[in-house]
């Protein structure tokens, strides 16, 4: 075969798939967790120019906020696609690593930063818009209490095979499934264990992100 061929390059740098894990489904999960800044951006413009004045006002901000809410998850969910890596490698190989495979370690884990940097920065800044419409620490609280419901929403998409849009689709088996990880030790340990995880992942990455993409946003607009 010609290596200079598009098919040999296919299927030798896995652009179809990595490891199975066809390479449209990185394109397309990066896109759905990029929507909950879209509805961000919306809910941000909304508060500028009406403050929220009118009942009508009120209720086109209320279901912005319902839609960022069910979609903020898939910003998260990028970081439990590293378990793809899992069995990226034969049984067989020599001290369980293949070299062919090796480069597999840093496609996983640029793919899961972009989850980790999502999650950090569309969650801050939703924290800081509602830090100006109510108070500082209404912000901080509502980061506090809504990590641990990403975290159901990443076990919901990871083990459950749910969507966003399921809310509205299978709203019971939903419901059934929040009962589940509530009521077995098996669920309920994941879930303490993924929240505990974004955690440390929100107040590290916090830290690390927190001077670019955000202050630059605020500070542009008290220049205008």
């Amino acid at each position: 075969m010609n290596i200079f061929t598009w098919k040999y390059i296919i299927a030798n740098f896995g652009l179809f798939d990595v490891n199975n894990y066809p390479f449209v489904m990185v394109v397309w999960n990066i896109i759905l967790a990029m929507v909950p800044y879209a509805f961000f951006l919306a809910f941000d413009n909304l508060w500028e120019k009406t403050r929220f004045k009118k009942v009508w006002q009120k209720i086109c901000a209320t279901i912005i906020f319902f839609f960022w809410f069910i979609f903020i998850p898939n910003s998260a969910y990028l970081i439990a696609d590293v378990r793809h890596l899992v069995t990226y490698c034969p049984t067989n190989s020599y001290l369980s690593m293949c070299v062919s495979g090796s480069w597999q370690i840093m496609f996983f884990f640029v793919y899961s930063v972009f989850g980790w940097a999502f999650f950090v920065i569309f969650l801050r800044l939703m924290r800081d818009l509602l830090g100006r419409i109510f108070s500082r620490r209404t912000g901080e609280i509502f980061t506090f209490a809504l990590i641990p419901v990403i975290a159901l929403g990443v076990l919901f998409g990871l083990t459950e095979r749910f969507n966003s849009w399921d809310i509205f689709i299978h709203p019971l088996a939903i419901f059934a499934n929040l009962l589940r990880y509530m009521t077995s030790w098996l669920y309920f340990r994941n879930f303490l264990a993924f929240s505990a995880g974004l955690y440390v992942l929100y107040f590290f990455g916090n830290f690390l992100f927190k001077n670019e993409i955000v202050e630059n946003k605020r500070t542009g607009k008290r220049k205008n």
